[in-house]
């Protein structure tokens, strides 16, 4: 049985630094399996997938709520993790009870029907697909919050790389979103269930100071994730309705691909929001550590859009075969650069819920919607994928206004490093200027793009990454501690102790 830790046990630096690993094989898994998805299929076919996932993701988002209620008050001291974990599961069955028994009113499928990307030989597949969401998003909440939110990233790049073996192992044989679906919710059934039983927590009635408690924070926790979502992929919602699934397949390609930075971001936002709410349980001030951490958290951004500014049209021409290269390229630059705020606003969201405070990370989101939703809407039909992307901007500028406006009464000031972030700023052209030559170099040797995308890869990495050592101590000391950490546990497991 895994034993339990409260928020407050730990330590914020490890804990990233393991979130850190999973993140970056998982986020590199999701990037890649927009650009699978693609290849193995047709971009319209990819766009159903990811319109009908996405689709899912948003209804189950409640689940979310109060799974993310799960991992803040079980991080707390003297919290019972098994009460809350019965609480999500009770929630989570009467919730999928109702939803999917209105998915099977038939006056609700032909709407969804005919003015969506959903056909009818999808039923028993979305139906297999939204209990597979719910169970993850449990099982990630769950070991969050008995003290491994970095566990969540593991789970999600296991089940993901399963995903693209099976899917480029079979090429030819999965070709319709109904295939997708299907490798989806295997994996993840498997996966997931292997994770709850090592975990071996039971879950348990709660009593009526915990629902109390848990009210309190799901009542504004329900909401913040579902607009969570909807603001996260908005686009593909509006272009879904407003224009063509290859619109839809573009963007999310685009997005996958451009949005690497912004998702370890998140990734990192389990961890600080664990931190924050064991300190805060405890009564001990979380400041000292926010602005390296939300400022150090958005630091892969920067180095993905130095990335892109130099190999988008690479990217798109691997993706498309030569077809949509202008439209990916437009997009997957805008949405690369404005996930720098996103990154920002994010974990400093997260820190204050960790505070205690979703409301107000569902006011920023609501504030951000009102101002998108209408762009992406009007010009999605003429503009397709880059439609979205604008809109997508404008969303994140304006909630990222709203933070900083409201992180200095609720964490006492913004949490920025302003000197990490300068660094940052002058690693982005370095990795801009190396990934140029690199492609240069690497095509007048006669590499094939494929190739000579993943060595751009790797080697403006390790040229950022040092760049950062060489003039950050801040950096210094994260990168030997990830070294300890790992090396120390390959060694371990090679001695087998």
């Amino acid at each position: 049985m895994v034993s339990h830790r409260d928020g407050s046990e730990i330590n914020l630096l490890d804990s990233s630094i393991r979130t850190t690993g999973g993140a970056l094989f998982s986020t590199t898994v999701y990037a890649l399996s927009g650009i699978v998805y693609a290849a193995v299929t047709t971009p319209s076919v990819a766009g159903t997938y990811f319109f009908i996932a996405i689709g899912i993701a948003l209804v189950l988002r409640p689940i979310k709520g109060i799974s993310q209620t799960l991992q803040k008050i079980g991080s707390e001291q003297g919290e019972s993790v098994s009460s809350y974990f019965g609480l999500t599961i009770v929630f989570t069955v009467g919730y999928l009870t109702i939803i999917l028994g209105g998915f099977m009113i038939p006056p609700l499928r032909r709407v969804l029907i005919e003015s969506t990307a959903f056909a009818p030989s999808l039923v028993i597949p979305v139906i297999l697909l939204a209990i597979s969401t719910a169970l993850l998003m449990i099982t990630q909440s769950l070991v969050a919050a008995i003290g491994y939110p970095s566990a969540g990233t593991w789970i999600t790049a296991t089940k993901g790389t399963l995903q693209l073996i099976i899917l480029l192992l079979f090429d030819g044989i999965f070709t319709t979103p109904a295939d997708l679906i299907i490798v989806v919710v295997g994996t993840r059934m498997f996966v997931t269930g292997v994770v709850i039983i090592a975990i071996r927590t039971a879950p348990t009635v709660p009593t009526h100071r915990e629902l109390a408690r848990a009210w309190g924070f799901a009542r504004w926790s329900i909401p913040d994730q579902v607009l969570d979502r909807f603001s996260y992929n908005m686009p593909v919602y509006v272009l879904g309705v407003v224009a063509t699934p290859a619109a839809v397949g573009i963007y999310e390609t685009a997005d996958r691909f451009a949005d690497f930075g912004a998702t370890i971001s998140w990734r990192l936002a389990s961890p600080l929001l664990t931190k924050v709410s064991g300190d805060a349980s405890a009564g001990e001030s979380a400041f000292a550590y926010l602005d390296g951490a939300v400022t150090g958290g958005t630091g892969v951004t920067f180095l993905v859009l130095g990335y892109l500014l130099a190999g988008h049209d690479m990217i798109a021409a691997i993706a498309f075969g030569g077809t949509a290269v202008g439209s990916f390229s437009t997009t997957a630059l805008i949405v690369g650069g404005i996930n720098i705020f996103r990154g920002f606003w994010t974990l400093s969201s997260h820190a204050m819920e960790g505070l205690g405070y979703p409301s107000v990370s569902f006011r920023t989101k609501a504030y951000g919607l009102i101002f998108s939703v209408p762009i992406t809407a009007f010009f999605g039909a003429q503009m397709g994928a880059v439609a979205g992307a604008i809109g997508y901007a404008i969303m994140n500028l304006v909630i990222f206004a709203y933070v900083i406006y409201y992180a200095r009464p609720v964490l006492g000031g913004v949490p920025l490093d302003a000197s990490l972030a300068a660094k940052l700023t002058v690693g982005t052209i370095i990795s801009t200027l190396v990934t140029t030559a690199t492609i240069e170099l690497l095509s007048r040797l006669g590499s094939t793009p494929g190739v000579t995308a993943v060595i751009a890869a790797v080697t403006t990495t390790i040229i950022f990454t040092g760049f950062l050592m060489t003039v950050s101590i801040g950096t210094r000391r994260a990168v030997q501690r990830a070294y300890d950490i790992y090396i120390g546990d390959a060694r371990s497991f090679a001695s087998g102790q």
